[in-house]
Order: C-alpha cells, then sequence, then structure tokens
C-alpha cells in the first residue's frame, strides 16, 4: 500500500477488490477454482493478508477480465504499508 493511506483508504480498496469479483457473479470459491487458488488465499487477498504472487495476479486479472497491472494495483493497495506494521 502506498505510505500515507489512512484505514479508510485501504477499506475502499480492498471493497473495490471484492466489488470487482462480485460484478463479475463470482464468489471467492469460484474465482478460486478459475484462477487455480483456493477461496482462502482470494479472502486473504481481498483483506489484504497476504502479496499474491505473480502468477496470482496474471490468473485472476486473466477470470475477471482486467489488466495485470489494474488487478496488481488493487491487490497491493489492499497490503498495510511498513507503517502500519509498527
Amino acid at each position: 500500500m502506498a505510505p500515507g493511506w489512512d484505514h479508510h483508504e485501504r477499506r475502499r480498496i480492498m471493497d473495490n477488490l471484492r466489488d470487482l469479483r462480485r460484478s463479475r457473479g463470482l464468489a471467492m470459491d469460484a474465482l478460486g477454482m478459475l484462477a487455480g487458488c483456493d477461496a482462502a488465499t482470494i479472502s486473504r487477498i481481498e483483506n489484504g493478508k497476504v502479496r499474491a504472487s505473480n502468477g496470482t495476479v496474471v490468473r485472476l486479472a486473466t477470470t475477471l477480465g482486467v489488466s495485470a497491472r489494474r488487478m496488481r494495483r488493487l491487490c497491493d493497495a489492499a497490503l498495510p504499508s511498513m507503517a502500519d506494521a509498527s
């Protein structure tokens, strides 16, 4: 996540990621199955708990019909910054 983003901005980004999935009519388990990962991984990405690998980003982007660049930005923006960890 970009330094200086507050919790509300992070939450908005996470909601955008979730909304993108839902706008395609996909539950976490369905997206995971189509993208080659499990629902728990989708949940962790959407909630900013893990950084998606490049391969996962590409598979999610392809499945959701967006660019890999946009998907990487959404996934990374959901992560807490290093400042949040202290």
